[in-house]
Order: C-alpha cells, then sequence, then structure tokens
C-alpha cells in the first residue's frame, strides 16, 4: 500500500512551488494522523508492506523527509514491512547520510525494511538548487557509494566525480545480510538498461498497461541478451490508484471528483510550474523559450486535462467491484507477462478518513486473496542490487 500524503484543500488550480498561506498547520496535524493510521491499519489487513516516498516543497506529497514517517511507523507496527519508496539520490549532499539513516531504520524495523531510490521529478532539484544534468551521474555514483558502505569489510576511501570520503565505514550496520532489498522505478531506456545490469527491481508509475508491459519486456530483453540472466516475476510491479465498491457504475460516481483533485489539482501543479523550464536538459522538458504545456510530458497532460474514462481505458486507474478489480487486474498481469508485485494506491487526492479505510478493507477482503495466486514469486528480501 503506497502512500502520497497529500493535501486536501487546494481551491484552486496553480502552479509548483506553493505559497506558505496555503498551509494550515492544524489541518497538517490532523492528515498526518489520519494518514499514520492509514498506513498502521494496513497490516491487521494483510498488506505486505507500505510505501512512502519524498517531495519537496509541495502540496503534492506532505513527505519532504520519509524516513521520518518510515520510523514513526516502526513503534506501530510489528509484521509489516515497510519501503521508502524513495529517497531522491542525486539532490542528497551526502549518500553516507542515506546509507546510515537507511541501516538505523533497518534496525529499528527489525528487517523489515525495504530501501528504495530514484532520481525524481523536476522539481525536486529546483528546490534543492541541483542541475538535473547530472542527475544520472550522481544518482549512480550515489547507489554505488550507499552499497559499498553498506557491505565494506573494513574501512574504504571515496574519490568520486560528485563526492570524496576518507575512512567510511557507516554504524549502525543494517539488520539484514547483505543490507536491505532495493528498488527503483524506471522508464527510459537508460534507467531500465542500468537496472537490469545491476539485477534491481523496478516499477513504472502514471502509465498505460501498454506502456509498463513493454518497460518490462525491455527489461528482461536486456537483462537476457546484454547481462546473461533471466528475471523472474519478483523484478517487476506497477503501481495503479485502485478504488473499490459495488459496481463500476457507483464506484465512478463515488470517486471521481477525488480522481480529479489527485490529478488536475496535485499532479497537474507540477507541470503548471515554472520549474519545468528553469532546470535542465531536454529529458526534463526544459525549453526556456515555449509555453509549459509544450514543454510537459503526456503523463502531465493526462493530469492537467483530466479524462477519467481514457484513465480506465489505459488501465491507469481501477475502478468497480471486487469481480471487476480483479479481472482487470489478472488482464493486466498477463498483459505485462507477470508481476511479482503490486503498488496499490488506495488512498489519493481529496477522499474521507473513512471512505479510505473502507477502501482499504475492501481490497484486502475481497481482492488481495484472489490475486496472491497469480504467481508463486514475490518481491523477496535478497535483491542485491549488484
Amino acid at each position: 500500500m503506497f502512500h502520497l500524503m497529500p493535501w486536501q484543500q487546494l481551491d484552486e488550480r496553480i502552479g509548483w512551488p506553493f505559497a506558505d498561506e496555503m498551509y494550515d498547520p492544524e489541518v497538517g496535524t490532523d492528515l498526518y494522523k489520519k494518514y499514520l493510521d492509514q498506513l498502521e491499519y494496513a497490516e491487521p489487513l494483510g498488506f505486505d508492506f507500505v510505501g512512502l516516498n519524498e517531495h519537496h516543497y509541495s502540496a503534492y506529497g506532505l513527505m519532504p523527509g520519509p524516513n521520518l514517517i518510515a520510523a514513526n511507523l516502526a513503534n506501530r507496527t510489528k509484521i509489516i514491512d515497510v519501503a521508502v519508496y524513495g529517497t531522491v539520490l542525486p539532490i542528497r549532499g551526502h549518500p553516507i547520510r542515506v546509507a546510515e539513516e537507511y541501516a538505523m531504520l533497518d534496525n529499528l524495523l527489525e528487517g523489515r525494511f525495504r530501501a528504495g531510490f530514484v532520481r525524481g521529478i523536476p522539481s525536486e532539484y529546483f528546490a534543492y538548487n541541483v542541475h538535473p544534468d547530472n542527475s544520472r551521474g550522481r544518482f549512480r555514483e550515489a547507489w554505488d557509494l550507499i552499497l559499498e558502505a553498506w557491505t565494506a569489510e573494513e574501512p574504504f576511501d571515496w574519490n568520486g566525480e560528485y563526492w570524496q570520503y576518507d575512512d567510511v565505514y557507516i554504524w549502525p550496520r543494517p539488520a539484514q545480510d547483505p543490507h536491505p532489498p532495493v528498488w527503483r522505478p524506471a522508464a527510459s531506456e537508460q534507467s531500465i538498461r542500468w537496472a537490469a545490469e545491476h539485477r534491481v527491481p523496478i516499477s513504472d508509475v502514471y502509465s498505460s498497461t501498454e506502456e509498463i508491459a513493454e518497460v518490462f519486456d525491455t527489461y528482461r530483453k536486456f537483462a537476457e541478451n546484454e547481462f546473461g540472466w533471466s528475471p523472474d516475476d519478483s523484478y517487476f510491479g506497477p503501481m495503479r490508484p485502485i478504488y473499490i465498491s459495488e459496481s463500476r457504475e457507483q464506484a465512478r460516481e463515488e470517486i471521481e471528483e477525488h480522481a480529479q483533485y489527485f490529478y488536475e489539482v496535485l499532479r497537474g501543479s507540477l507541470y503548471r510550474s515554472g520549474a519545468l523550464k528553469a532546470v535542465g536538459d531536454a529529458e526534463y522538458h526544459s525549453d526556456h523559450t515555449t509555453q509549459y504545456r509544450k514543454v510537459t510530458p503526456e503523463d502531465g497532460l493526462r493530469a492537467i486535462d483530466f479524462d477519467f474514462d481514457d484513465l480506465i481505458d489505459r488501465g491507469e486507474f481501477i475502478i468497480g467491484s471486487p469481480a471487476e478489480v480483479i479481472e482487470e487486474i489478472e488482464e493486466q498481469y498477463d498483459a505485462m507477462g507477470g508481476i511479482g508485485f503490486l503498488i496499490t494506491l488506495l488512498q489519493f487526492g481529496s477522499m474521507p478518513h473513512e471512505m479510505v479505510r473502507e477502501n482499504m478493507e475492501r481490497f484486502a477482503d475481497d481482492v488481495l486473496p484472489e490475486i496472491r495466486g497469480l504467481t508463486d514469486a514475490s518481491m523477496a528480501h535478497g535483491h542485491s542490487g549488484r
């Protein structure tokens, strides 16, 4: 169960970043309480893990420090895994700090931690004054440094392009041996090839069933044809917003306004921003001379020009009765060539707290038992990321 912890009370369509006066501390405090309750509730319902992520200056997600939420959950849970999915590695001043904090969380959670790393979206670079042209290089160097810090048997020096250290040897060490399982999102050919080379599980978000199937198939081809190994289903997992009711028609009636707020207001804000034109290379859509619509990627335009029918037809958003949701998940499983984990987004946009809990219960009671049998593979502990 993935959670963005969104702000729920924007009354206008604006661009990132958000003005300070829009934030009400009393509302924010109440939201954190409700969101932590939802994450904790995933454990008795039988979810395998809860997922957290990182965003800055943003109503889209109230987690600039997901490690703080993960540490809170260490005291609230006993069985469920906690995944920070993930830390934006290229904007980190010191990757060693990430290695240390992740190792702490792995100990606090007694080995129930999953370590996710992302390159992040353009606004994160703008917020931390890091040029995105360096994002791939910084990501890869930080990744290598963190894994070395987790596994080195003696102190080592690090002389990289972006970071230099003497006598690296972190305490505490991770609770899991050799370290927590690692994963990352990947959609571009470069990211997919890198992940296949390093045997890192991947996911994809806000994409159609066909688009995700192509990403996963590309990974399999790289792994087999270039790197000589065959990934099983545990290396692949899509993320899907899901809402369950008595029927597809009733589900749509109940959830469409909350989905529209999530896409058009919250996600759309990330693409209405001057940040997209103020940062880096072509990959980050930074043509300084054109209007934002001309430099916004397709998934951003789909958020701004919200069309619920299109999102459902693409398989990006799943709604319906339990039977309809199960059927759609099974069809996507087959179309993607098999998946080992499904990242569910059961709270999105402006959904009230009780509505979220009911959605979680319906999924856990009526859908989860049926889809567990789709694959023998699951996202197992032990993916080394080497």
